[in-house]
């Protein structure tokens, strides 16, 4: 089964190799980015299978083309494979290597030792540089960067949506009701109720 992701952008659900190949907005995309994060190894098979195949069909001879057909440009065009290559750190050397280039121009990749051990018989080196990391070519069709903030952004989301479900209305404070002073009467006295009568 291909792998598929719901699209936000566009409101339907789209194939990891339209995303990975043609979508304007894959380095950009939250969606994309936690996908391609947890699926990286498959999306990236799926890429490499599908520039293999192209290569197979730009090295075949075109069949000619039919001149009353019209050709429609395609809509989508996928990126440049190099746009999607980038070089990644494996590991950190822990101790230090060396290539040694000779006088014919072939790379050796020796310890400390070694070389220390041919500069003591003599041997000189054309060129010597030092490897500190050792590297990988892999697509890199999200910035690592892009996919942390991706998660960050996922993460406060969902910490949003569980206070939200959690959140209990609080309960609410009874007025307090008044209370009858003992000595009511004596600051206010009852009203009179005055008649007037009306003189005969």
């Amino acid at each position: 089964m291909r792998l598929k992701l719901y699209c936000n952008r566009y409101g339907h659900f789209k194939d990891a190799l339209v995303c990975s190949v043609n979508c304007a907005f894959r380095t950009r995309c939250n969606d994309f980015a936690l996908f391609y994060d947890g699926h990286r190894a498959e999306v990236d098979a799926l890429v490499s299978d599908y520039y293999d195949a192209r290569r197979g069909q730009s090295s075949d001879p075109r069949a000619p083309q039919d001149s009353t057909l019209t050709h429609i440009q395609p809509v989508a065009r996928p990126e440049e494979m190099r746009k999607l290559i980038r070089l990644e750190v494996l590991r950190e050397m822990a101790e230090s290597f060396y290539i040694w280039i000779d006088k014919e121009d072939r790379a050796e990749l020796l310890e400390t030792a070694d070389v220390l051990r041919r500069a003591e018989r003599g041997q000189k080196a054309k060129s010597i540089y030092r490897v500190a990391q050792e590297m990988e070519l892999r697509y890199q069709l999200v910035p690592r960067k892009r996919i942390e903030k991706a998660k960050r952004v996922a993460e406060a989301a969902a910490e949003r949506a569980e206070a939200r479900r959690t959140r209990r209305t609080p309960a609410p404070v009874p007025f307090p009701a008044p209370v009858a002073a003992d000595d009511a009467e004596r600051e206010a006295p009852a009203p009179r109720r005055v008649r007037a009568r009306a003189g005969r």
